[in-house]
């Protein structure tokens, strides 16, 4: 017995001994074959990574089989992605890599698409941005870096809350996805902002249109997916500061990270604060009332990989006060002058949250699991969201005001996708998404702005992707219903029925794109989404105190859906990129709200007549493009030059007339100066930004037009030791202009005047 025992024991060790692979390989640069050291090599399956040595080297220890993706990544290269069959069969795997040295990432690894691969191998274009860039534009929200990138806007109030439009489409027609699940929150009204921040994501990923089928339904205008950041490389445990201030609204924001990783194991944990003051316009002399904002979160997450595969859960926590201008607090003088009538403020920069302002607190947990089974694999992502918000409104005496609205959103999301093997040169997913969703209202004496509802969401889709040398091929469909189900309801002075509502769509896209030469990347999409109609536009019949308007919506509105056709060319060489796309997309039942024009009796206070708008559905075709030229000569690396373009109309077909809130056209030139090190100075950049805004007069019938406006900006980086340092200034001749985008305008209220903002970040090296 004690013989049996002992082989067996042997048998257990030599199986162990030898079921693990080693994939290990040399890194250098393709020109010069000089070994290049800190690139990070990143296992997307098992979330794993690790990264080369002073010599170039690597190696990555795995127990999972299967076909494994390793991307290979470091500032100053392209790029790479390479899938290797990791099976019994091989013990030690050896993969040597070249990376091209690029003044600028163009082919940058994406997410997004069906498939993980390089940028050149999608057959739709996917736009990134860095979530870092936060401080090189001199922003204070991840949406000043989303708006950068043509063809994306944001509808505003204020500085800090804003959501995105995506060639003219915003609201819940744009998807949020967060750590590969879809965010859910009160989206349905303008004045709420995405809802996310920058704490725990590593760039923003943003499709335009409904080409990607991944995500769910109410993608019809784009999806603006926000990656989250990858673990610490095996071995190591690393960390960093982040803290900024800027000038015009003495405003502070701060952001600190720890990450670990063993052999099986990785960890991290991260921490955001903001503190922002009412901003100022007119060199400082006006401030625009209760425009501040107080933000904290934290972030923290674990993971493991194993044999089977690896699996990861992780935490966020995040609580918003925004501050509400309502109106209340701005008259105009006898020569159309802005006066700030908040005379009971005597602060120049209060931070004081005080009536009326929003609290928002999200919780969210989000387990993400992939499952290796030979020549295949699953992915399984399960998330739980819990919004609360509500709007505190002014009381006299008291600071905080009374509960005006009281809301709570609880979410529920799986996303299941397998990844069959692959036969030939195609590349198929599987897969089926769900939600189950119900919103609450809290208290009994607060307004109810939606009622009580439940909605349950299904889909299944399919995609498969032929790849044949330069040409790539993607076909997809996915199916989706959805059940909607509110209670009555009652309210100030009047009540909402209960409705039982169901919806459900086929949506479709073909995409394909063929390399000339490996330098002109054609590509071309036409695509089918669909949204049903949300339940503020389904059930609202009441006074909204912030927007000041009565609003009537329609039970009976049928789902919105729409077929994009896009067209994209990308010219890139080692001293230029050259960019231009073009879209056409018409939508079927399009939803919009407009003043009627009539005075009805506001609810909350029946002796008082406010202006009622309703909620209308017509037909609508949104057609435009991007261009983009960047020079980056490879003789002359200390210049660079970039132009951006984005032009958009919106009309109904029913009327040929104009869309409200579309996009007015823009121009961006910027120039880069880069220099060479100095002392212990490094990676030194100054640039020099002119946007200008074409003035907006393809309007609604009963909107405001607004005026061109061009702005001057300066940025500087540079790096001392291995400390990052930013210094930028927006707006320097502090120019007076309004925002077509902004819920300010009915106010005539600017934009910020002149902002100066510097930001530090320190990596800590921990042992």
């Amino acid at each position: 017995m004690n013989n049996l025992l002992k082989w067996i024991f042997v048998l257990f060790v030599m199986q162990n001994s030898f079921s693990q692979t080693t994939i290990k390989g040399f890194v250098s640069d393709k020109i010069t074959n000089n070994p290049i050291s800190n690139v990070y090599v990143f296992i997307s399956e098992l979330n794993k990574g690790v990264t080369t040595d002073e010599s170039g080297n690597y190696a990555v220890i795995l127990k999972a089989k299967g076909n494994i993706q390793l991307q290979f990544s470091h500032v100053g290269y392209e790029s790479f992605v390479k899938q290797v069959p990791v099976n019994s069969q091989f013990n030690e795997i050896q993969l040597d890599v070249q990376l091209e040295n690029q003044v600028i990432e163009i082919n940058k690894i994406v997410v997004s698409n069906s498939f993980i691969n390089e940028q050149k191998n999608n057959t739709f274009k996917v736009d990134i941005a860095d979530s870092k860039d936060i401080q090189k534009v001199g922003g204070f929200t991840i949406m000043d870096v989303i708006n950068k990138i043509p063809g994306i806007d944001a509808t505003t109030t204020g500085t800090l809350i804003s959501r995105p439009v995506i060639r003219g489409l915003s609201s819940n027609r744009v998807l949020t996805v967060i750590d590969g699940v879809r965010f859910e929150t009160q989206q349905w009204d303008d004045e709420h902002g995405i809802g996310v921040n920058e704490n725990g994501v590593e760039r923003i990923e943003v499709i335009k249109g409904p080409e990607s089928l991944l995500f769910g339904p109410e993608a019809m205008g784009g999806v603006i997916n926000f990656v989250k950041s990858k673990p610490a490389a095996v071995g190591t445990t690393k960390g960093s500061y982040f803290s900024s201030m800027s000038s015009n609204n003495l405003g502070w924001r701060a952001l600190a990270n720890v990450d670990g990783a063993k052999e099986k194991y990785n960890w991290g944990v991260s921490a955001l604060g903001k503190l922002y003051s009412d901003y100022f316009i007119n060199n400082q002399s006006f401030r625009t009332p209760n425009t501040r904002l107080l933000e904290y979160g934290l972030k923290t997450y674990i993971g493991t990989d194993r044999k089977w595969g690896s699996t990861n859960i992780s935490y966020n926590y995040n609580q918003a006060f925004f501050g509400i201008l309502d109106g209340k607090d701005i008259s105009f003088g006898p020569n159309g002058e802005l006066i700030n009538t908040d005379v009971n403020e005597k602060e120049k920069y209060p931070f004081e949250i005080e009536a009326p302002f929003h609290a928002v607190v999200d919780h969210r947990l989000t387990s993400t699991s992939t499952f290796l089974t030979g020549k295949s694999k699953f992915d399984v992502i399960v998330g739980y969201q819990n919004n609360h918000r509500a709007e505190n409104e002014e009381l006299a005496g008291v600071k905080k005001g009374y509960k005006y609205v009281d809301m709570t959103l609880q979410t529920v999301t799986y996303n299941v996708k397998w990844y069959a093997p692959k036969w030939n040169n195609f590349s198929t997913i599987i897969g089926s998404q769900g939600m189950f969703q119900n919103n609450k209202n809290n208290n009994g004496t607060a307004t109810i702005l939606i009622p009580d509802a439940a909605v349950n969401d299904l889909g299944f889709f399919a995609v498969s992707k032929f790849d044949y040398k330069n040409f790539n091929f993607t076909v997809g469909t996915r199916y989706d219903s959805r059940q909607l189900d509110t209670e009555n309801t009652s309210s100030v002075n009047y009540a909402i029925p209960a409705i039982s509502k169901s919806y459900e769509n086929v949506s479709s896209s073909v995409g394909l794109a063929y390399t000339i030469a490996n330098s002109l990347t054609l590509r071309t999409s036409l695509a089918k989404g669909y949204r049903s109609p949300n339940l503020n536009e389904l059930t609202t019949n009441g006074y909204k105190l912030e927007s000041r308007r009565f609003e009537v919506g329609n039970a009976n509105f049928e789902k919105e859906y729409n077929n994009q056709f896009d067209f994209n060319a990308t010219y890139v060489t080692s001293s230029v990129t050259i960019e231009g796309s073009y879209f056409f997309n018409s939508i079927c039942n399009y939803i919009f709200i407009a003043p009627t024009g009539n005075l009805v009796p506001n609810n909350t206070n029946p002796s008082e007549l406010v202006s009622e708008y309703k909620y209308y559905q017509t037909n609508a075709e949104l057609t435009g493009g991007e261009a983009r030229l960047d020079i980056h000569p490879k003789t002359v690396k200390w210049f660079r030059f970039e132009t951006k373009y984005a032009i958009l109309e919106g009309k109904r077909t029913d009327n040929d007339s104009f869309l409200p809130m579309m996009s007015p056209t823009k121009l961006t030139n910027t120039i880069y100066f880069n220099f060479n090190d100095f002392r212990k100075f490094s990676k030194t950049s100054f640039n020099v930004s002119v946007p200008y805004t074409f003035a907006q007069n393809k309007i609604e019938e009963n909107e405001l037009k607004t005026k061109g406006y061009s702005l001057l900006n300066f940025g500087l980086f540079t790096t001392y030791k291995k400390t990052e340092i930013t210094l930028t200034a927006n707006n320097v001749l502090d120019k007076e202009y309004v925002n077509h985008m902004s819920r300010f305008r009915q106010f005539g209220i600017s934009e910020p005047g002149l902002n100066i903002a510097i930001g530090v970040r320190i990596p800590l090296d921990i042992k």
